[in-house]
């Protein structure tokens, strides 16, 4: 294994999903975790995503395309819907969870990301969802990264001692070392703060 993964400990593989790779993109769990405190529509949900909201600050999502990712996820069964009447001959669609919707997006908030890479968008919009819920949540959260992280570092600090020095591949694991580190220092800052930040 050459990338920034450790193998899932659940050993997950539904519907023969790698259980490296995420299931669908953040942008949808977004939108499942949009619904969570009840139905809602199109131009309602859109709003969530201006760039002046704490979620567009990290995820930003067209009204095109968000009409586009509510019919999909509809599709799959992770929404139910029906037209509302708005006046004259005008409706709109309104959305909610399913059970099913509501299952995958609990255990996708869960789940530690599995790439350094995600973390600068996957694990901030996961962020902003515990934060909405409660401080113990987002504790959990952080905790889980951490422990994911801390074992990604002890994979790449044994590649570093089994390749040659200032060669090509040394480059690449001291890179991804560094990047370990960053993450684990950011994420136990913020573990930090939110410890002995009791308006969290």
């Amino acid at each position: 294994m050459t990338t920034d993964e450790i193998p899932s400990q659940s050993g997950s593989s539904k519907k023969g999903r790698s259980p490296l790779l995420p299931r669908r993109p953040a942008t949808e769990y977004a939108l499942l975790g949009l619904l969570l405190d009840g139905p809602s529509h199109g131009y309602d949900l859109t709003r969530q995503f201006a760039a002046d909201t704490e979620l567009g600050k990290v995820c930003r999502l067209e009204m095109s395309m968000l009409y586009g990712l509510l019919k999909k996820l509809e599709k799959e069964g992770l929404l139910g819907g029906h037209d509302e009447p708005v006046g004259g001959q005008k409706t709109r669609r309104v959305v909610e969870l399913t059970p099913a919707g509501r299952a995958e997006f609990e255990e996708w908030l869960a789940e530690p990301v599995q790439h350094n890479r995600e973390i600068r968008f996957n694990f901030l919009v996961k962020l902003y969802f515990a934060r909405q819920r409660s401080k113990e949540l987002v504790l959990r959260l952080l905790d889980g990264q951490i422990e994911f992280n801390q074992l990604l570092l002890k994979k790449f600090l044994n590649q570093k001692q089994a390749v040659a020095p200032h060669q090509f591949e040394d480059w690449v694991v001291e890179y991804r070392l560094e990047q370990t580190n960053a993450a684990l220092r950011w994420l136990t800052q913020c573990r930090y703060e939110l410890q002995n930040d009791a308006g969290v």
